[in-house]
C-alpha cells in the first residue's frame, strides 16, 4: 500500500465517544428549529405563570427605643440573673411585643382587617385596600365565611352578587342606597361609599371577604417582623410584607400607635396606684391634724393660754434643734411603717408598691422600682398565656423572694431610725429636764403644739408628693421615637418575573438539548468519518452523501454532465484510489452486513471511473443473491456461475454492455449455483480476472457482506484493493474495533474504507467536519460552474 497514516498510533479502543463543546453548539444549530420552539413554550408557559401570581409588597418603619443610661429594666434583668430568672435584653423584650399577637389583633380591630377587598382580573385578583371603592361594615359577631361581589353604580346606589355565606350561595336582589342597613345570611351590613375612588370602579364588581378576626390576626402577624436597624443601637427596623401598599403602610402606623399607646398605659398604671395610697393616707394624716388642732383650741381655752413663749430662750432654742431632728424621723419612721403595713397586707400582694421619694435609702427606693418594674411585665406575660405559663410562674416566685427582700430592708431601715429617735428623745429629756422651771401649762402647749407640727409636716409631704405624681400622671409621651415612617419601593419583591423567565429560557434549552444528547448516547451506529478514524486505522478513501428519497438503488447519480455533491463525491473517491493504489486495478467491494449500499457504490463508481476514459468491467461475485441483476432487470442462462463451472470459456459472450453505461461492461451471476463458495474457490476466478485485466483498465468486484458467508475472504485473494463499504448510521460502532482487527491481521488486501449515505452537509455532532470542503468544486476533474455554487450554498 502506497499511503499509510503515521499520525495513528493509537490501539484499538483507545478512542471513547466524548461529546465536545463543538458538538453541543452543532447539535443546537443543526436542531434550532426545537430549542427555538421549546424556549418559545417554556418561557411563554413561565411568563403567564408570573401573571398568575400575587405581587408581594415590602414597606419599613423605623423606631428608636430611648433607654437613657440605667433604667429599671436592667435593675430587673441583673436581679433576675442572680436569682436564676430570666433576662433578656430590653430592646429584644420591644421588638417580640412589636409583634405579638395582642398587639396585631388591636391592629386588625381597628382597620377593620378581617374584611378585604379584590378587583377582578383576567389572570389573577388585585387586593385593594385604600383603592377600594366601597367600604363594608359588618356589625353582628363572625359567624362564617362571608364573600360577596359589590358592584357601585353610580354616587348613589350599588349591587350585591354571589354572595355566599359559609359555603352556601344566596342572592340579594335590587339596588340599595349606600349607608342603608342590610339584613343578610351573614347579619347586618352597611356598605359605604368611597368618593374619590368611583370614578375607575363604576359598573366593575369588587370582591368583599370576611373573615374571623382571629385568622386574620394570624394572616397579617406572619406578614410582620422586627429586627436592629444597626448593630449596637436601639433602633428597631419593623417589615410589614403584603399584597397591597397601602395596607401594609396602615398595618405599621397603626401598629407603632398601638404599641405607644400601652407604654403610656404601663406607666400611668404605677402613677395611678401611687395615687391612690398618697389619697389614703392624706385622709388617715388630715383627720389626726384636725384632732391635735383641736386638742390645743380646747388647752389654751381652759388655761386661758394667749402666747407659748418661755423664759430660758437657751433651752428653747437647743430643745428646737432637738425637736426638729425629731420631727424629721418622726415623719420617716410612720411613713416607713406605713410601706411595712402595705408590704404585709397578703391582699396586695399583686398590686404595686407605693414609691415615696425621700423615704429609705436609695437600695430601698431602687428594689421597689425594680419589683414595679417585674411586676408589670409579669402582668404582660399573664395577659398573654396565663398563670401556667413557666414564665409567670417563674416571675411570681422572684416577686416573692424580691418582697420578702424589700421587707426585710424596711426592717432594717425602721430599726434604725428607731435607734435614731430613741436617741434624739433621750436628749430632749435630758433638756425638758432642765428646764423645769418652765411653767406647766407651757409645757404641755409645746407638746400639742409639737404634735401638730409633725401632722402638718406630714400633711404637707404628702400632698407635695400627689402633685409629683400627678404630673407623672400627665405625661403622655412614651419612651420612643418614629425615626421613619412607613416607606418603600412600590414595585413587588416578588414574584421575580425577570428569575422565573430566564430560568424558564434555561429549561426551554435544558430539554431538548437533553433529549438529543440521550440520543446521541442511546445511538451507538456510526455517525460520521471521526467514528471511523477514533476507532480505527483504517484509511477512509471517501464520503458518499445521503441521496434523495427518490435516488433507488439501482440508479446511476453520476454524470460526466452533473456537478452535485454527490457526483463530486464519486469523482473524489476516483482520485483518491488512484492515490492510495496507484496500480491497483482489481477492486473489491464488501461490507459488514446486507443494505450498507456496497452495490450503489461499486456501480457509480464503475461509471466514474469510465467517465475519465477507462475500461471498466463490474463483476457480480454475490452467487447468492444476484445483486446486480436484479437492479439492472436482467437474468441470464450463462454468467460467472457458468464460467467457473466450466460451462462456459468465452467471457465476451457472457458479458453485458452499456448496461448502466456505455463504457461500463458486466458481468453478471447468471443461475445461482448449489455450491457458491466451492466455485469461488476453484482456480478459474484468477483465470477470469487474468483474461479481464487484458482487456479491462478497471475489474471492480461487487462481492457478498463479509460477516454473512466466506465469500469476501474468498474472493478477496485476486482483489488488489478491497474497499469496504460503511453506511452512515446502520453499522454498530462497536463493530469497527473488530473491522481494525482484520486490518490488522491482514485479512484483506489493502483495506480501506468508503462511508456511504454519509451526512456531510448537516455535519451533524461534530463529526465529518474538515472532509467536505472539495465537494462541489471540481478538485481533481476541473468541474466548477455556478449551479455547482448554489449546491454548494
Amino acid at each position: 500500500m502506497e499511503y499509510t497514516q503515521e499520525n495513528k498510533e493509537k490501539t484499538v479502543g483507545e478512542s471513547g465517544f466524548n461529546i465536545t463543546l463543538r458538538d453541543v453548539v452543532e447539535l443546537i444549530i443543526a436542531n434550532w428549529y426545537w430549542f427555538a420552539i421549546s424556549v418559545i413554550v417554556c418561557v411563554s408557559a413561565a411568563y403567564l405563570y408570573t401573571r398568575t401570581l400575587v405581587p408581594v409588597y415590602q414597606r419599613q418603619a423605623v423606631m428608636l427605643v430611648k433607654t437613657g443610661g440605667k433604667t429599671a429594666n436592667s435593675d430587673i434583668s441583673a436581679m433576675l440573673e442572680l436569682q436564676g430568672g430570666v433576662t433578656g435584653s430590653g430592646v429584644e423584650n420591644e421588638m417580640y411585643i412589636l409583634r405579638s399577637y395582642q398587639l396585631v389583633r388591636e391592629v386588625v380591630n381597628r382597620l377593620h382587617l378581617d374584611v378585604s377587598y379584590e378587583e377582578d382580573g383576567f389572570f389573577r385578583n388585585t387586593s385593594l385596600f385604600a383603592e377600594s371603592p366601597v367600604e363594608v361594615t359588618f356589625f353582628d359577631p363572625y359567624h362564617s365565611f362571608v364573600s360577596m361581589n359589590v358592584t357601585p353604580l353610580d354616587v348613589k346606589n350599588y349591587t350585591i352578587s354571589n354572595l355566599v355565606v359559609g359555603g352556601k350561595k344566596l342572592s340579594i336582589n335590587g339596588n340599595h342606597a349606600y349607608g342603608d342597613t342590610l339584613q343578610t345570611e351573614a347579619g347586618r351590613i352597611i356598605v359605604n361609599l368611597k368618593p374619590e375612588n368611583l370614578s375607575t370602579y363604576i359598573g366593575k364588581p369588587v370582591l368583599v371577604k370576611r373573615m374571623s378576626p382571629e385568622a386574620a390576626t394570624a394572616i397579617y402577624k406572619g406578614g410582620i417582623s422586627t429586627s436592629l436597624a444597626g448593630k449596637g443601637t436601639t433602633m428597631v427596623q419593623i417589615t410589614c410584607v403584603g399584597n397591597n401598599v397601602s395596607r401594609a403602610d396602615a398595618i405599621l402606623s397603626a401598629l407603632i400607635n398601638v404599641y405607644n399607646e400601652t407604654i403610656i398605659e404601663d406607666k400611668n398604671r404605677i402613677a395611678v396606684n401611687t395615687a391612690k395610697f398618697i389619697d389614703e393616707r392624706i385622709a388617715v394624716i388630715g383627720k389626726e391634724l384636725g384632732d391635735v388642732e383641736e386638742e390645743l383650741t380646747d388647752f389654751k381655752q381652759r388655761n386661758r393660754i394667749i402666747g407659748t413663749e418661755g423664759n430660758g430662750s437657751q433651752y428653747l432654742a437647743e430643745s428646737s434643734r432637738v425637736k426638729g431632728e425629731t420631727l424629721q424621723m418622726e415623719t420617716e419612721l410612720s411613713i416607713a411603717q406605713s410601706i411595712k403595713s402595705y408590704l404585709m397586707d397578703v391582699t396586695r400582694n399583686n398590686q404595686l408598691i407605693p414609691n415615696v421619694s425621700g423615704v429609705g435609702d436609695a437600695s430601698v427606693q431602687s428594689q421597689i422600682t425594680a419589683y414595679n418594674e417585674l411586676m408589670l411585665q409579669r402582668n404582660h406575660l399573664l395577659a398573654e398565656s396565663g398563670e401556667k405559663n413557666p414564665v409567670v410562674q417563674a416571675a411570681d416566685k422572684n416577686l416573692a423572694e424580691m418582697r420578702t427582700v424589700i421587707s426585710g430592708s424596711m426592717d432594717n431601715y425602721i430599726k434604725n431610725l428607731r435607734l435614731r429617735l430613741d436617741r434624739t428623745r433621750a436628749v430632749e429629756h435630758q433638756i425638758n429636764t432642765e428646764i423645769q422651771a418652765v411653767p406647766k401649762q407651757e409645757k404641755m402647749a409645746l407638746s400639742i403644739i409639737r404634735q401638730q407640727s409633725i401632722k402638718e409636716a406630714l400633711y404637707t409631704f404628702l400632698l407635695n408628693k400627689r402633685e409629683e405624681n400627678a404630673l407623672q400622671l400627665a405625661v403622655t409621651e412614651a419612651n420612643i421615637r418614629v425615626v421613619e415612617s412607613p416607606f418603600g419601593s412600590n414595585a413587588p419583591i416578588a414574584p421575580h418575573s425577570t428569575t422565573f423567565l430566564l430560568a424558564a429560557l434555561a429549561v426551554g434549552l435544558a430539554i431538548p438539548l437533553g433529549i438529543q444528547v440521550l440520543l446521541m448516547l442511546w445511538n451507538t451506529s456510526v455517525r460520521g468519518r471521526k467514528d471511523i478514524e477514533d476507532y480505527t486505522t483504517i484509511p477512509v478513501l471517501g464520503e458518499i452523501p445521503s441521496r434523495k428519497e427518490e435516488v433507488a438503488d439501482n440508479s446511476i447519480v453520476v454524470d460526466e454532465h452533473k456537478n452535485d455533491l454527490i457526483s463530486e463525491a464519486f469523482r473524489l473517491l476516483r482520485s483518491n484510489i488512484n492515490f492510495v493504489a496507484k496500480d491497483a486495478r482489481v477492486i473489491m467491494f464488501t461490507s459488514t452486513m446486507p443494505g450498507e449500499g456496497k452495490s450503489f457504490v461499486s456501480r457509480n463508481l464503475a461509471v466514474a471511473l469510465a467517465i475519465a476514459g477507462k475500461k471498466v468491467v463490474l463483476v457480480d461475485t454475490d452467487l447468492r443473491k444476484r445483486t446486480q441483476g436484479k437492479l439492472v432487470g436482467v437474468k441470464h442462462k450463462e454468467g460467472l456461475s457458468t464460467y467457473l463451472s466450466g460451462l462456459h470459456d468465452n467471457i465476451d459472450n457472457i458479458l453485458d454492455k452499456g448496461l448502466i453505461h456505455p463504457a461500463v461492461d458486466m458481468l453478471l451471476v447468471g443461475p445461482v449455483p448449489p455450491n457458491p463458495s466451492e466455485l469461488l474457490m476453484s482456480n478459474r476466478l484468477e483465470k477470469l480476472v487474468d483474461e479481464l485485466k487484458k482487456k479491462y483498465d478497471y475489474i471492480i468486484l461487487d462481492n457478498v457482506p463479509a460477516q454473512v458467508v466466506a465469500d469476501a475472504t474468498i474472493v478477496n485473494r485476486v482483489a488488489e484493493l478491497t474497499l469496504y463499504v460503511v453506511r452512515d448510521g446502520k453499522l454498530d460502532r462497536r463493530y469497527l474495533p473488530e473491522l481494525e482487527r482484520l486490518h490488522q491481521e491482514g485479512k484483506f488486501k489493502h483495506l480501506c474504507i468508503v462511508l456511504n449515505d454519509s451526512h456531510i452537509e448537516k455535519k451533524k455532532y461534530g463529526y465529518g467536519y474538515g472532509y467536505s470542503y472539495g465537494y462541489g468544486y471540481g478538485y481533481g476533474d476541473g468541474y466548477y460552474s455556478e449551479t455547482n455554487k448554489k449546491n454548494k450554498k
